[in-house]
This record gives structure tokens, C-alpha cells and sequence, in this order.
């Protein structure tokens, strides 16, 4: 086989990714709360941007500062272009001087004050805590207290014994009954129902807790949950020797009982959000507002900038950097204004194709897509999907996520489609508004929106959006 080296000239064409380009679409998937910490870690990183300064006025008002002037510009840029092309909208955002404020309470207090405030806040009790806590003050033996800390340390989340009678006693080397008895100590503890082996035992130390002392009750928890749960109302009360409608009230009783009592201590990560967009109403028109909290107005440092024009007492090396920053800072400004350009037009188009919702309600939610935007901006769908994720938008009707508004729509006949969301909205109120003794069954729920709203759906979709809002079916809606 003849192996040679040789030298080849192909053509081809390949995507590459600028920084400044991974740097915008970086930009566009931030919330405003991560747009505020990345510009804080970027100011701290380069030291030519600086926030614009605010002056305080007389009335307790203030105002960004005068914006450097045209002359006091660097007449040369240091790109690859040779000047710093700032369009028209650039100049209008260092002119820019809108701002959410900040509001004061008036009431101050030292640093040391807002440390321990601020630790009494964020403070969350576990469960685990709780029952230490009550253990600690319900008994003074010190057998019975590590047998108790033994048996909270194996309660799950739901807050269930997840280990025998029998292995906790050959673990603590204590006898059975010893056990049972420090157990029904903690059962005794707050939230009611907690410390049960299993949900029969759990809804019994809830009636106890609740006085609650009926044998009807008891019986039907000890033997009949199964029954209970599948509606089987009339099986039930066959085997009391009771009324069905006695039944039903014992369901009534037993369906207040919380299943999971350890649920209330499980500790999650609470998530805050701010509004990335405002929508409200001026003058009989609906008006967007980026919030701007996140990106305050940047300048460059007029001490830098005269350093890059004159030069004067600084080496080659310092030069240059000061050079590659200001290359950094103006790459940042500018992506940070074509992010807000790009998320006010996107969410300025979803308020013109959801009017009717800002108005009437979810019932009003038109059918919206990606493309739809997309297409209507003259940019590409992964943008607008982009622009849309993790955004929240403030609206008089509460806040939304801007991925709310897109939905999949419905055939309704002589009329345009209506959105997935306006349809469950819909289920969702002839179900509420049922007779609860003759529930509507997901095929006479169908029928009525096609009768009511010329909408043409499948019983197993009516399911389908049932089941995806939470709601039972028709045997576990029914009363008697």
C-alpha cells in the first residue's frame, strides 16, 4: 500500500460561535436575579464599568447622573472596526435614566441588630427538631429518651416508623414492650398521627388526638380504608349495619386526617422570583416595562478612558490591558441592551396576542406557539425559547411564567381555537359547580363543551386535562 504525505486545499463552511456571541445568548437566558449577581461578579472582575451614579433631591427623589458627554467619548475604539459603532437605541441606553427607585422604611437598625433578625428569619425547625424538642420535656429517664431519639431518627418523611418494634428492641438491647411503650410517647407528639407504622395506625392516633371516640369511625379505619378509598360507600355501610349517608359522613371525617403529618416539617428551597417584565394598563392601552432592577445603567470609567486616549504614564502592558477590558465592558453594554430590546419585543407580542386574557381571564387564552412569535419578530424560535424560560411576567391578574401563555389549542367549530389552558379552566368550573350527589362524568363534561362551546374534544382528553388538574373521577367526586 503506497503511504504519502500530501498537502490538500478543501472549501467549507462551519458555525463559529464569537464570544460576543456566546455572551448574548448567555445574557438572554438569565432571570433578572441572575443578571444582577453576573453584572456584580463582571464589575468586581473589570474596572472600567461603573453604575451610574444617583443624586439625591430636596423631596427625598432621585436621579441618574449626568451621562458623560459626546467629547468625553474615546474617539478611538479598540476593536477590529476601529470605531465604537453605537447606533441610535445605543446612545438612547446611556441616556437612559429609568430606574424602580429604592424605598426606605424609615426604621433602622445596626449591623449586629440585622445579623440576629436575619438568623431568627432563615431559621427552620426540621422535624426531627420538633420531636427532639417535645422528647426532651416529656420524659427525664435516660432509657426512654435514647429509645425515643433512636425511633425519631428512623421516622421518613412522610413521618412513618420505617424499623420493626422488633429490631429497634435487639438494637437498643431493651425489651419489646419497653419499645411500645416509649413509642406510643412520641405517637402522643405533635403534628397529630405522627410515629404510626402504617396509615391505618396513623389515622387511629389522629382520632385520639381529635377525641374523637366513635366505633363506627375506628372500624371503618381499621378494616375498610381499602373501601373507602374506592367509593365503595354502600359495601361499607352493609357490613356497620348503617346508612349510607352515615357512611359519607364518616368519609367526610376521616378525608380531614392528614395521611403524611410529616410533610409539614420536610424543609424545601424556597425560590423568589422577580418580575422580569411589567404589563399594565395606560390610558385604555396595555403598556410592557422591562424591569431594569436587574441591569442598573453601566458607563465607562472616565479616569480609563482618558488613560486609553492619552497614554501618558502607562507601560505597553498596561495598555493593553485596559485595552482588552474596555473591548469586554463595551461587548457587555451591548449585549446587555440588545437582551432588553430582545425581551421587550418578545413579551410586547405575547401581550398583543393575549388582550383577551389581560381582560376576561384563562378562560380568554388563545392558542400561542413558539413559531407564531417567532415568525412575527423575524427571529428563530430557539430565542423566543430562550427569552421565555425562567421569565416571569407581572400582569394585573397575578404573576405569570411568559411560558404560560403558550399553549396548544383545541378545534372549536365556528370560532377560533381555544387554548389547552382555556379548556381545563373550563373543566375545571362545571366540575366545581356539580351537583355532588350526581357528579358529571368525563363523557357528559365532553358533551357539554361541544353543546356549550362548539369545541370539539375526546372524553379521554377531558381525562387526560382532568387527571393533570388534580381532580378525582366521577365515583370518587360522588356524595350521598
Amino acid at each position: 500500500m503506497d503511504q504519502r504525505l500530501q498537502l490538500q486545499q478543501k472549501m467549507s463552511q462551519r458555525l463559529i460561535m464569537t464570544p460576543q456571541m456566546q455572551q448574548s445568548i448567555q445574557l438572554l437566558q438569565l432571570s433578572t436575579l441572575e443578571l444582577s449577581e453576573l453584572l456584580q461578579e463582571e464589575m468586581a472582575e473589570n474596572p472600567l464599568l461603573e453604575e451610574e451614579e444617583f443624586t439625591e433631591h430636596a423631596d427625598g427623589g432621585a436621579d441618574v447622573a449626568e451621562p458623560a458627554q459626546d467629547e468625553d467619548l474615546p474617539v478611538h475604539d479598540l476593536a477590529e472596526s476601529g470605531f465604537i459603532d453605537l447606533d441610535d437605541n445605543w446612545s438612547d441606553y446611556f441616556t437612559d435614566s429609568s430606574d424602580l427607585g429604592q424605598v426606605t422604611s424609615g426604621v433602622s437598625f445596626s449591623s449586629g441588630e440585622e445579623e440576629e433578625i436575619a438568623q431568627q428569619i432563615t431559621k427552620e425547625e426540621s422535624l426531627k427538631d420538633h420531636l427532639i424538642w417535645q422528647l426532651g420535656v416529656s420524659t427525664s429517664n435516660e432509657n426512654e429518651y435514647l429509645a425515643g431519639e433512636y425511633l425519631i431518627d428512623r421516622l421518613n418523611e412522610d413521618g412513618y416508623l420505617s424499623v420493626s418494634i422488633e429490631d429497634a428492641a435487639e438494637y437498643l438491647n431493651q425489651s419489646v414492650e419497653f419499645v411500645e411503650s416509649v413509642l406510643k410517647i412520641i405517637q402522643g407528639f405533635d403534628p397529630p398521627g405522627i410515629g404510626a407504622r402504617n396509615l391505618s395506625e396513623c389515622l387511629e392516633i389522629q382520632c385520639r388526638n381529635f377525641d374523637i371516640d366513635d366505633d363506627d369511625i375506628l372500624e371503618v379505619i381499621r378494616h375498610h380504608l381499602d373501601d373507602l378509598e374506592r367509593r365503595r360507600l354502600k359495601e361499607i355501610a352493609r357490613a356497620l349495619g348503617v346508612t349510607e349517608q352515615h357512611v359519607q359522613e364518616i368519609a367526610d371525617i376521616v378525608s380531614s386526617f392528614d395521611p403524611r403529618p410529616g410533610r409539614q416539617y420536610v424543609l424545601t428551597n424556597v425560590e423568589y422570583v422577580t418580575p422580569d417584565v411589567f404589563v399594565e394598563r395606560v390610558d385604555g392601552q396595555w403598556q410592557v416595562r422591562v424591569n431594569d432592577e436587574g441591569a442598573p445603567p453601566l458607563r465607562i470609567s472616565k479616569k480609563y478612558r482618558e488613560m486609553l486616549q492619552n497614554r501618558n504614564g502607562i507601560s505597553n502592558e498596561e495598555y493593553d490591558f485596559i485595552k482588552k477590558k474596555f473591548q469586554s465592558a463595551i461587548w457587555l453594554m451591548r449585549n446587555i441592551e440588545q437582551r432588553k430590546q430582545t425581551l421587550f419585543r418578545v413579551a410586547n407580542a405575547i401581550v398583543e396576542r393575549q388582550k383577551d386574557f389581560l381582560e376576561e381571564g384563562v378562560t380568554a387564552l388563545k392558542p400561542l406557539k413558539l413559531r407564531d412569535i417567532a415568525d412575527e419578530l423575524g427571529i428563530h424560535e430557539a430565542t423566543v425559547c430562550r427569552v421565555v424560560n425562567r421569565k416571569y411576567l407581572q400582569t394585573p391578574r397575578g404573576l405569570f411564567e411568559l411560558k404560560y401563555f403558550f399553549s396548544t389549542g383545541l378545534d372549536a367549530t365556528g370560532r377560533e381555537d381555544m387554548s389547552a389552558k382555556s379548556v381545563m379552566e373550563y373543566i375545571r368550573t362545571l366540575i366545581e359547580e356539580e351537583d355532588p350527589r350526581k357528579p358529571l362524568s368525563d363523557q357528559k363534561i365532553t358533551e357539554i363543551l361541544h353543546r356549550d362551546y362548539n369545541l370539539n374534544i375526546a372524553r379521554r382528553t377531558v381525562a387526560k386535562y382532568r387527571e393533570k388538574m388534580g381532580l378525582l373521577p366521577t365515583s370518587k367526586r360522588k356524595r350521598v
